[in-house]
């Protein structure tokens, strides 16, 4: 994809499109995943040694949202995890819900990571495309 005079800036404009793409897709990504966490009203607890009383709502929040969860729940169960516990305990539906609502939180935290990815990949073509179409060859 050169021009007929032989310079990329074709090319550069294709790669700065996408760039552009990238940089939209992945704040529009990590924009629907901050309004879909806030829509669950999940507050952090006032005894979160990070961001108590604030409502998860980004990567940060919801990583201590999942350190509370796990706090709260080894207190209750005396320390033990889910896998530790026989099927007929009575704590252990507690403690598989622990379990499946800090998996989610931290697939979230991914999702988010992926999102920040995707914008930093799309400010990467962003400046590649400028280059190959502002830069002069030789």
């Amino acid at each position: 994809m050169t021009h007929p005079d032989g310079s990329p800036v074709p090319l550069g404009r294709f790669v700065t499109a996408a760039g552009i793409v990238e940089v939209v897709i992945g704040a529009a990504a990590w924009v629907g995943l901050s309004r879909r966490l806030a829509d669950e009203k999940i507050v952090v607890p006032g005894s979160s040694r990070w961001f108590p009383n604030r409502t998860v709502r980004d990567p940060l929040t919801a990583l201590e949202e999942a350190e509370a969860v796990r706090r709260i729940t080894l207190k209750a169960t005396g320390g033990r995890t889910y896998g530790e516990m026989a099927d007929d305990d009575p704590m252990s539906r507690m403690a598989l819900d622990s379990s499946l609502i800090r998996s989610s939180l931290s697939t979230v935290v991914l999702a988010f990571g992926f999102a920040a990815m995707q914008v930093a990949l799309g400010v990467v073509f962003v400046a590649i495309g400028k280059a190959l179409t502002t830069g002069r060859p030789r």
